[in-house]
């Protein structure tokens, strides 16, 4: 039971919370009816050297364009994009220099609002990294150029390098830099045919073989108005500008042929860089300006939302064995309205995976009568469907349910899976407590005395639907090495996903995307269960007692929905949809 005390600063939070969202509608901020997610929620913010992309501006950014555009299709949830994205910020920052080239920028497939841009690029794994040219059209099963996310800054910057010079003559775009080698039939006063009469100075590079020091160095200094940057990659021809390629590797030839040779230590793009910004401030030389991206007030009002989970933690901490029913909600919201509607085509094991799901959330979904008829109509619509279904018909499908039978969800807030730091929790923490929950309520109804129906729901929708391809990988070679098609009845079950569920835990402890005021544990913990442990090992009977009891439907909290059965307080945060 909630005491007065803890149902008291529970309304607090939720108080301080419809205050903050209040705020957010005013200012026009805010996602679509049926989403979640605070507005530019996600691993970048504005403060980034990243173009935040969304619907709304997608098609706007990546089509038809002038420059090229590396795009990273993200997913806030999934551990391997937490652990690249300060990689994937470095890059930015490193190719900002490139932006008239090269924009570098994201989108978070997590956001309901962009499952359509998702699926129509056929995003399913992440981070997953596109690089599109100068002019790019979308055209079905051409996305673009796929690139390695790769951690090491100097491999990735040679590599987006290259990819840009290869652009070379297939574009006539007249502000794409010079690529082309100096040749032997350059002498120094025709380096400057063909240049605005701003240009002051010709920098050539020396690149030796295997490098892109040069490349990088015409697109370092792109922006710079009173130079040229060029690279010579033949020593015969560097020689006829007193490079020696040995000491001096970079010259400056001005307007009347007169070179002057600098030394560098070494080939690396970043020394060649510091010895260039050293002459272009000796002669006073800027790069043209460009508009710099501005904090919004939204970003500062979703900093505040953020912290006004404080309220909401102690809660948790205080009742940290119930189950929330807007933990459950969220997780299968996340699932109707992103993770499955992204897929383009479902077909084979894949429409098999999500047939299992649906007939399980069907028998054993927490949403009431209304979730009753939703799982019905959409069951009978994927199997009419068979094998001519895509995500965008189930999301067109969830659409007209939402119309007919109006929202089968009372929450769009985490309680227990809520962060105490951004991007933390969340929808996996829901997503493990709703595959408790199922597995519990199979073992307590007698819907069906399949012993492996809800698993093999789960291993089904991780494997083809989980967006956390880590994730996914890592569950699908556990249940194989757990034997999870030998589980024989429905408590096994419920065991062999507590005992995932611990393995789990115990790998990703200490791991970057943990949240430090909600460690990963061997769960329960003796002060939460003292009979569930014995010298050196578990008492089974008595964590699957005690597993019944925490995700026992008939126990779970509503606080935190918008009517709180505890205070009997309509708590509506906005008018939402399914």
């Amino acid at each position: 039971m909630i005491s007065k005390s803890c149902i008291s600063t529970g309304k607090l939070a939720l108080i301080l919370t419809l205050v903050v969202q209040w705020m957010l509608l005013a200012s026009g901020n805010v996602v679509p009816a049926g989403t979640s997610e605070a507005p530019l929620s996600g691993l970048y913010d504005q403060n980034d050297k990243i173009a935040l992309l969304t619907v709304n501006n997608f098609n706007d950014t990546v089509l038809r364009q002038n420059r090229g555009i590396l795009v990273e299709f993200y997913n806030t949830y999934c551990a391997r994009c937490q652990r690249y994205a300060p990689h994937y910020k470095a890059l930015a920052e490193r190719l900002y220099p490139w932006r008239e080239t090269l924009l570098v920028a994201a989108i978070d497939c997590k956001a309901l609002k962009n499952t359509g841009v998702c699926r129509d690029y056929e995003i399913s794994k992440y981070p997953n990294l596109h690089y599109f040219s100068p002019g790019y059209v979308y055209e079905e099963g051409k996305y673009g150029q796929s690139i390695t996310a790769s951690t090491d800054l100097d491999e990735a910057a040679s590599n987006m390098a290259q990819i840009l010079a290869a652009e070379t003559g297939t574009t006539n775009l007249p502000n794409f830099p010079n690529f082309q080698s100096v040749s032997m039939d350059n002498v120094k006063k025709t380096l400057f045919c063909g240049l605005d009469s701003n240009k002051k100075y010709v920098i050539l590079t020396y690149e030796p073989d295997n490098t892109t020091v040069g490349l990088e160095s015409i697109l370092q200094f792109h922006l710079w108005p009173d130079v040229q940057v060029r690279r010579v990659t033949d020593l015969n021809v560097a020689k006829k500008f007193q490079i020696d390629g040995v000491r001096y590797k970079i010259a400056t030839v001005d307007r009347q042929g007169k070179v002057v040779p600098y030394s560098v230590n070494k080939y690396t793009a970043l020394e060649y860089f510091a010895k260039i910004q050293c002459f272009l401030k000796s002669q006073n030389f800027k790069p043209r300006s460009c508009e710099e991206k501005k904090t919004t007030k939204s970003t500062t009002l979703q900093a505040s939302a953020h912290n006004d989970n404080s309220a909401i933690i102690l809660e948790v901490l205080r009742k940290k064995h119930l189950v929330y029913q807007a933990d459950l909600e969220m997780a299968i919201r996340q699932m109707l309205f992103n993770e499955i509607p992204k897929v383009n085509k479902i077909h084979g094991e894949q429409l098999s995976a999500l047939q299992n799901m649906l007939q399980v959330l069907q028998n054993y979904h927490p949403l009431g009568a209304k979730g009753d008829e939703v799982f019905r109509h959409l069951n009978k619509f994927v199997l009419n469907a068979k094998d001519k279904l895509s995500g965008a018909n189930i999301q067109n499908e969830l659409e007209t349910l939402n119309k007919k039978h109006g929202s089968i969800f009372s929450s769009n807030n985490f309680v227990a899976c809520v962060s105490s730091q951004q991007n933390k929790r969340g929808y996996t923490c829901s997503l493990w407590t709703l595959f408790h929950y199922l597995t519990i309520k199979a073992e307590r109804l007698d819907i069906c005395r399949e012993p492996l129906q809800v698993l093999r729901a789960i291993h089904g929708y991780v494997k083809f639907f989980f967006g956390c391809e880590e994730c996914s990988n890592h569950f699908q070679e556990m249940a194989e090495r757990r034997k999870i098609w030998h589980v024989s009845s429905k408590a096994e079950a419920a065991l062999w996903l507590w005992e995932a569920h611990n393995e789990v835990n115990n790998r990703t402890a200490g791991d970057a995307t943990e949240d430090p005021k909600f460690p990963k544990i061997q769960f329960p913990s003796e002060s939460s269960c003292s009979q569930c442990h014995k010298a050196a090992s578990w008492d089974k009977d008595a964590v699957l007692n005690f597993l019944k009891n925490m995700y026992n439907p008939d126990y779970v909290s509503r606080y935190g929905t918008d009517t709180d059965n505890k205070s009997g307080t309509i708590l509506r945060i906005t008018s939402r949809n399914i």
